[in-house]
């Protein structure tokens, strides 16, 4: 059996579950970017990894416990299925010669780290199952990290530092380059390294086991705002804070027993609670902290460029010559520092121009941090923005039917300013014929080729907000019409009975209209002209109810004479289906029984004619219709019907539904094949289950003892109990058959006397 928790553990992990994340403590030497460090690492097996921290360092008192609840760990080129487990040890300044496994303060769970990690460190973070509390007294500890391996695993793993560090770091087991392990440790230094500082930090949270109260706050360089926290608050009366700020005025002081309190400036701060506890006695908190404000990162405008190639989204036009300016904006002491994306560094400053990597839309961040605390930084962001080129796709040659042979025609240009700009907003269209004239938008009807039997315009297309512009050539030829062959009507489910289905299948149109001819362009339009996609959109939803035609054009691409014909689309009302009613039947042996499906018909499509319907088990295998009038079901105890009904003389539109088989369980009765009675004894009286409908004890000879759940049982012989359960809205029946026989007292004969 596993043993209950301390009740001081207990109530530790009460205090830590109520505590404001925010309030954590992290023991950690590193700064803000993880690196990796090409420490040696081996296969198939165990090594560890280690850093030291004072606690004073960390503002953890001599009389505090220190209640660690997680841990990090920065990882590169990690394998298949390696393991880690964070180990708490005490240390002293004699470290690491004087180390001993002996002083194991606590271990977390074990647990894999990500198998996939390539080049680019990722930081692990391992929540506690059981949080481990480092005593008072203690000074210094060593956070250890077990890389483990699974069973029939390579479990590599690299270990990740960061770029700058204020302490040692190491490494025992595995040892590569011949360095000579202090009590199994290598320090960075030794293994060729020095500025290895691995990632491993602590977080966790103070509590002082000589004081009723403990003091915590939010300790981050990235606000002024802080959130003060006391723990034991359920013994505090009340409490006056004061936060060693005048120059914020009346809102130096606070009584409110978990505060806030922005602070007006950086710089170092003497905080004091005065509390009341519950009993009347007074007991005061005094602490130092500092407040750190980052520098402000400025908003950046975002920058926008047109993109090199129509689709694209990638310029590599962009003009970043004032973004660094704009986000520092006078300040001094600062780096600004960029990154992509994907949190990937970028030169600093920015290329100019700049080309962007992620198309048409790319955040870029900007980190403005202190120069002499590279972690103490704010940040904001812009984008660089790829305003598109006007779409204009290439467009097919412009073919005109020659009617009198002199290699001359009239082309109707007037779409092209609709078909090209295709609905777009702001953009402008502008046509030039082969001789570089502009030609007006009032002539486009009747547009005659300058050169026999061939030509060309050119086409511009220009977005009046970005003034970026797409341009393309559309070549003229002269030849014949093509041939259009005649559509069937196309139907389709309308589901709802409003005229309208997005059923249409027009997989065919474009097939059977050319009926074999090469070549060709088939287009679509609306009867009021409207153009629509081409190929049509499959499935195709109307927008005119019940029936609409489609104007389906065909046109020659080597001479753009076309032909039309008209699509008809027609609606087929879709089947009426009801829900049927579940239904039920009593339990004939091990969950089967038959089921009345008289009504089941009527109940799923009611008067409605001329639909079929097909019913179907859970593995889609098809039933017969209709199901017998008793239908026993293929699945014990409950079974699921799925009905589906079409219009029998369009198998395109049906409707669907479900019903349950549910097997009724007989009543049951706990009772034993033979009972025996001393006739001194008048009677027996036995019971069953109270819960069921009806009860019918009948003695052999037809005589009925009880009606109830219990029954006085006198007479020898044999019984039968009927017990009745409705369930349902039916009634299933079950009886059980007993007898009582009576024993006779033995009787004494005689009596011998002895002498």
């Amino acid at each position: 059996m596993n043993k209950p928790l301390p009740i001081k553990l207990l109530f530790l992990l009460f205090f830590i579950s109520s505590f404001y994340t925010n309030a954590q403590i992290t023991l950690t030497h590193n700064s803000c970017e993880v690196v990796r460090t090409d420490i040696h690492s081996c296969t198939t097996q165990v090594l560890f990894w280690s850093r030291t921290f004072t606690l004073q360092d960390f503002g953890i008192g001599i009389d505090d416990e220190f209640i660690i609840n997680s841990g990090q760990v920065a990882v590169v080129n990690t394998s298949w299925r390696p393991t880690a487990r964070f180990r708490i040890y005490a240390i002293d300044n004699g470290f690491p010669a004087t180390f001993s496994e002996s002083n194991l303060i606590g271990e977390s769970q074990e647990v894999f780290l990500p198998w996939n990690v390539s080049t680019t460190p990722e930081i692990v973070t391992l929540d506690f199952n059981t949080p481990i509390i480092v005593p008072a007294g203690t000074e210094r500890i060593l956070v250890e990290v077990e890389k483990g391996v699974d069973f029939d695993s390579s479990a590599v793993a690299f270990i990740a530092g960061s770029l700058q560090d204020n302490d040692f770091s190491w490494q025992r087991r595995c040892i590569a380059g011949g360095a000579t392990p202090v009590n199994g440790f290598v320090t960075a230094t030794d293994m060729g390294r020095p500025n290895a500082n691995f990632y491993i930090n602590a977080t966790g949270f103070i509590n002082s086991v000589t004081a009723p109260f403990t003091l915590n706050y939010t300790n981050s360089c990235s606000q002024t705002l802080k959130e003060f926290y006391l723990n034991n608050t359920n013994n505090i009366a009340s409490v006056v804070w004061t936060f060693g700020d005048p120059a914020s005025g009346v809102n130096n002081t606070s009584t409110l027993i978990l505060p806030t309190h922005d602070f007006s400036a950086s710089g170092q701060y003497s905080i004091s609670a005065n509390i009341i506890q519950n009993d009347g006695s007074t007991y005061v908190i005094n602490e130092t902290i500092s407040v750190a404000k980052p520098p402000v990162a400025y908003p950046v405008n975002d920058i926008s460029s047109c993109e090199n190639n129509q689709g694209s989204g990638i310029s590599s036009h962009f003009d970043t010559s004032n973004i660094e300016s704009e986000v520092v904006n006078g300040q001094t002491g600062v780096i600004v520092s960029y990154y992509n994306q994907n949190g990937n560094n970028l030169p600093s400053p920015l290329p100019n121009p700049f080309t962007n990597t992620q198309a048409n839309s790319q955040e870029i961040t900007v980190r403005v941090s202190n120069s002499s605390d590279l972690c103490c930084y704010s940040e904001t962001t812009f984008n660089v923005l790829t305003d598109p080129l006007p779409e204009l796709d290439p467009v097919n040659d412009l073919f005109a039917c020659d009617n009198d042979g002199d290699g001359y025609a009239l082309f109707d240009l007037s779409n092209l300013p609709i078909d090209l700009v295709n609905g777009q907003p702001n953009v402008t269209i502008e046509l030039f014929d082969s001789n570089n004239n502009s030609i007006p938008l009032n002539s486009l009807t009747s547009f005659e080729n300058l050169t026999i039997d061939e030509d060309f315009i050119d086409v511009v297309l220009t977005n009046s907000n970005t003034s970026c512009a797409s341009e393309t050539r559309i070549e003229l030829h002269i030849y014949d019409n093509p041939e259009v062959a005649q559509l069937p009507t196309l139907y389709a489910c309308d589901d709802n009975a409003d005229g309208i289905s997005e059923y249409f299948n027009t997989s065919n149109i474009e097939s059977q209209v050319l009926n074999g001819q090469t070549g060709m362009q088939v287009t679509y339009f609306l009867e009021i002209g409207t153009p629509l996609p081409s190929p049509l959109p499959n499935p195709f939803t109307n927008n005119i109810p019940n029936n609409q035609n489609i104007i389906v054009r065909v046109t020659n691409v080597n001479t753009t004479c076309y032909k039309e014909t008209t699509l008809e689309l027609q609606t087929i009302t879709q089947p009426n289906i009801s829900q049927p009613d579940n239904l039920y039947a009593c339990n004939q042996g091990d969950g089967y029984a038959e089921f009345d499906t008289a009504l089941l018909e009527e109940q799923i499509i009611g008067s409605q004619t001329g639909l079929t319907i097909h019913y179907y088990d859970a593995n889609n295998i098809e039933l017969s219709s209709p199901l017998p009038t008793l239908f026993q079901n293929t699945e014990p105890y409950q079974q699921t019907i799925y009905v589906k009904i079409e219009d029998a003389s369009n198998t395109l539109c049906f409707s669907e539904t479900s019903f349950d088989l549910i097997v009724n369980n007989l009543p049951e009765a706990d009772l034993e094949a033979t009972y025996f009675i001393c006739n001194l004894e008048p009677s027996m009286v036995l019971s069953v289950d109270s819960n069921y409908s009806s009860y019918e004890w009948e003695f052999e000879d037809g005589t009925i003892v009880s009606s109830s759940y219990t029954a006085e049982i006198i007479n020898e012989g044999n019984y039968v109990l009927t017990v009745t359960n409705l369930e349902n809205n039916i009634i299933c029946e079950n009886a059980f058959s007993f007898n009582l026989i009576r024993s006779v007292l033995p009787e004494i004969q005689s009596v011998t006397m002895g002498n």
